[in-house]
């Protein structure tokens, strides 16, 4: 048996007692060794093999099974700029703490800096942004790098000859052991305020929706959240409500729990700075996003000594500044992004999976979606890039059955090599299709000179026929009653509905017209 052979088989075989159960693999001559030994793991029932012709595709796509899964995913690729092309992703997973696994092809050390084809320096290549990184030309013990979360780089030097020489079946007397992550112990936590409030992230911070209502439910505290899908009880429409001054005056808590990264609303955020008593539950405070600061940092959801009554005054003011912007969005009927987001988030069926897309659409559902349950939502709000969009909701969809996409038509774009491995997994991408980049006209720049080339960017492209040239079924939509339509159709694989919105400059107007709303009906 070859080196090599030897290296790439004890390497599966551990992944696989390790409770992996998904690898993603890009096609390549160095990483011949794991190729084939994955095949063969596949031939067996043990996992299940993707393949992405793109390494930074594949490596999106991972993260999406992981976050759909917890477990780690393993993204295989070749040597040389192979290796560069999973950055973003890498980048993406340590922010968002996800479990993604880099199984790097290398030629021997020895031909590093000598001029030699595809070799460059691979080895802790990711930096800090891996939890772990290992370089290695011998079979290595795996189990300790995958105890904890995060992304991790293993290395793999490999020297020819690539290929097996035997035929044994080194998979037999297979152990699944997945390592047991462990849970430190949560602070106890006196509390005297009865004017509470919780601000969610779109993550949670990797908590559950059902740990942080009871949560809400022992401190008495209403719930704002970036994802108003997940929180039905939560309040409606915050964005809108804390873009009035006086709103925000009004509604500032005693004590603010602020569960992850609050990273859509401007007006969220500027709230958040105005409360005397701000205190962050978040993991990621501990080794991510170690300078955060605020009152205080934890980074379990903490104990609370005694339940908080629930101050009725208190619940009541948020209800009545709700309605107000519950009727300056209701006045919104017309055909554009405000509305086209509000009926798909009501219309997506119970038991769907929800990926949004960074940019407009998320800010979008945060602002004007009205609160349920019954849907499981993902967003890669890591560093909240359009890159990788299209790949990540179709390793979502891999392990859900039934998957919705909301993505904007740059971020579209953005990924649109993905559609050549196009899923077999029922997926629909809607398309937010305002010619460009929509969400520029909504901030500060829009009036600028020289905003149309450098912002707006429009890219004058027919969406469905590039659609439609990879093979893929879609239709186009211009109206609400068309989208109802659209959304009740049921296709077994791919399917693209491209939302055509009115242009830019129409859409922020819009938006503009809710929030100058609701601040009339808080002055009346």
């Amino acid at each position: 048996m070859s080196v090599s052979t030897n290296l790439a088989r004890s390497t599966v075989r551990q992944l696989i007692e390790l409770g992996v159960q998904d690898v993603v693999l890009s096609p390549g001559s160095r990483n011949a060794p794991l190729s084939l030994a994955f095949y063969y793991a596949e031939k067996k029932g043990l996992i299940r093999l993707h393949i992405r012709i793109d390494e930074r595709s594949a490596a999106f796509f991972a993260i999406g099974i992981a976050k759909a899964t917890g477990k780690y995913v393993p993204v295989v690729c070749t040597s040389g700029t192979a290796v560069a092309n999973y950055y973003p992703a890498v980048l993406e997973a340590h922010h968002s703490d996800i479990n993604l696994l880099l199984l790097t092809a290398d030629r021997p050390a020895h031909l590093r800096k000598t001029g030699s084809n595809q070799t460059t320096l691979q080895s802790h290549i990711f930096g800090e942004f891996a939890r772990h990184s290992v370089d290695s030309a011998a079979a290595i013990d795996i189990s300790h790098l995958l105890s904890g979360s995060g992304p991790v780089h293993i290395n793999l030097q490999f020297d020819e000859p690539l290929l097996p020489q035997d035929s044994l079946d080194w998979l037999e007397g297979l152990h699944v052991n997945p390592p047991i992550v462990g849970t430190k112990t949560a602070r106890e936590l006196e509390l005297k305020s009865t004017k509470n409030l919780i601000i969610v992230g779109h993550d949670r911070a990797g908590f559950t929706v059902e740990d942080i209502e009871k949560f809400a439910d022992k401190v008495a505290a209403p719930i704002i959240a970036e994802d108003p899908l997940s929180f039905k009880n939560a309040v409606a429409h915050a964005p809108v409500i804390f873009s009035s001054e006086a709103s925000r005056e009004t509604l500032i808590p005693e004590t603010l729990f602020t569960f992850g990264r609050t990273t859509l609303s401007r007006t969220v955020n500027a709230f958040i700075k105005e409360a005397p008593n701000v205190i962050v539950v978040d993991p990621r405070a501990e080794h991510i996003d170690s300078a955060r600061s605020s009152n205080q940092v934890l980074h379990q959801i903490p104990k609370v000594s005694t339940k908080v009554a629930r101050n009725e005054n208190w619940f009541e003011l948020w209800k009545k500044f709700e309605s107000f912007a519950m009727e300056a969005v209701s006045n919104f009927k017309e055909w554009g992004e405000p509305s086209a987001l509000a009926q798909i988030a009501k219309e997506i069926a119970t038991d769907t999976a929800l990926f949004i897309s960074s940019s407009r659409p998320i800010r979008d559902i945060e602002s004007f979606a009205i609160p349920r349950s019954g849907i499981t939502t993902y967003a890669n709000r890591g560093l909240a890039g359009i890159d990788g969009n299209i790949s990540t909701a179709m390793g979502i969809a891999s392990c859900h059955d039934e998957t919705i996409a909301i993505i904007g038509d740059l971020a579209f774009f953005h990924d649109i090599g993905a559609l050549v491995n196009k899923t077999s997994d029922p997926l629909t991408i809607i398309v937010i299709d305002n010619n460009g980049g929509g969400i520029f006209s909504t901030l500060p720049q829009r009036n600028i000179e020289g905003f149309e080339r450098v912002f707006g960017t429009p890219h004058d492209q027919e969406i469905e026929k590039i659609v439609s040239g990879f093979g893929i079924s879609n239709e186009t939509v211009t109206s609400l009653s068309e989208l109802h339509i659209a959304m009740q159709r049921i296709h077994p694989g791919l399917h693209v509905i491209v939302a055509k919105m009115p242009d830019r400059e129409s859409n922020a107007d819009s938006i503009a017209k809710i929030f100058s709303r609701y601040k009339e009906l808080v002055v009346l």
